[in-house]
């Protein structure tokens, strides 16, 4: 049994197994922003180039400050996608050379021989990220069947900004176990935005580790080698990665101020969902899991693919969660929690 378990006092005893590089300063796009080119005549590569740092985001963290990291071992459910690793590639390369943002990819084979399943390769892969990319701040893991819709959209703004983040926690939502009870346990009004550590969102199961990111720290490194124990792989969760990560936020509070949970449809809305979890015009990301369950996975990429945003070009979107509805629904979520504080 790991020696956390015995250091309950402390927030994290696990020692790292590698300390993580500094940041450096990204470089900064002096280009001005040229008129809008017709993308679709170009090659993938042309297209690359032509559109390079032509998001000129403002605020920080910005440029290869941030990566966006998709690993696979070339498995699992999503091989009735046609052209899935293609289109994946094709997308997420478009989105960070927009934003100037570092893309990732690691084949999950690589940690060979396999003896665990793949998705509890997902904590070294990310150290990695960290490791392979030591002037980036943020490592946005997303898993391969996703689609950036919106591909406008800067994360800082949107979300890693400490004020931007501020604006979008789901403060006083209490955090949901597995079966979709809810817990007694909430993101804080007081949290410090500043000292967040990984981001993630919810959905009707509890935690979903599909779109999740994490901030450089000592206490991230410590927490994702703590993350892949063995001892919770050892507890046969249905969701393996995804259960350890809730049974960790409900099991050690001490942790809690790390995490920020935000809305599902900020990082991590689904192709097929209920109100506030489903897709929408404008939202940043659409996530096809438990699109295999109907067996529907390859009919909804292709249509979800056919509708998406392209990199460089002028949206047509209304970009989700203006300033007004994230007031608005901020203070929905204090009065529901304080209704129901007030029942009991």
């Amino acid at each position: 049994m790991s020696s956390f378990r015995n250091k309950q006092t402390q927030d994290i005893a696990e020692p790292i197994r590698k300390s993580p590089a500094p940041i450096t300063d990204s470089p900064s796009s002096t280009e001005s922003d040229t008129a809008h080119q017709d993308l679709a005549l170009l090659t993938h590569l042309e297209r690359l180039d032509a559109i390079r740092n032509k998001a000129n985001d403002v605020l920080e963290p910005k440029g290869s400050r941030i990566v966006l990291l998709s690993a696979s071992d070339g498995q699992g459910h999503n091989g009735a996608i046609t052209d899935l690793f293609k289109n994946m590639k094709e997308n997420r390369e478009e989105y960070c050379a927009y934003h100037g943002y570092t893309y990732q990819f690691i084949n999950l084979s690589k940690y060979a021989p396999l003896t665990r399943p793949a998705v509890w390769y997902k904590m070294p892969a990310i150290l990695e990220a960290f490791n392979l990319n030591p002037s980036a701040e943020w490592v946005w893991w997303l898993d391969t069947d996703a689609i950036i819709m919106t591909p406008q959209i800067d994360l800082a703004s949107h979300l890693l900004n400490p004020e931007s983040l501020k604006a979008r926690i789901t403060y006083g939502e209490k955090i949901k176990y597995p079966d979709g009870s809810a817990s007694k346990f909430t993101v804080p009004e007081s949290i410090n935005t500043r000292k967040i550590d990984i981001i993630l969102a919810q959905d009707h199961n509890g935690v979903n580790a599909g779109s999740i990111l994490f901030r450089r720290s000592e206490w991230t490194f410590q927490f994702l080698n703590f993350w892949q124990d063995s001892q919770f792989l050892s507890m046969n969760f249905s969701r393996m990665e995804q259960d350890a990560l809730n049974y960790i936020f409900m099991n050690y509070p001490r942790m809690q101020d790390h995490f920020a949970f935000v809305p599902l449809r900020t990082i991590n809305a689904i192709s097929v969902g209920q109100s506030g979890m489903g897709w929408l015009s404008g939202d940043l990301v659409v996530h096809f899991a438990g699109c295999w369950v109907t067996q529907e996975c390859d009919t909804r990429w292709k249509d979800f693919w056919s509708r998406r945003e392209i990199a460089g070009q002028p949206s047509e979107s209304v970009v989700y969660f203006n300033a007004t509805e994230i007031n608005e629904n901020r203070a929905a979520s204090l009065q529901a929690a304080n209704l129901d504080s007030a029942s009991k």
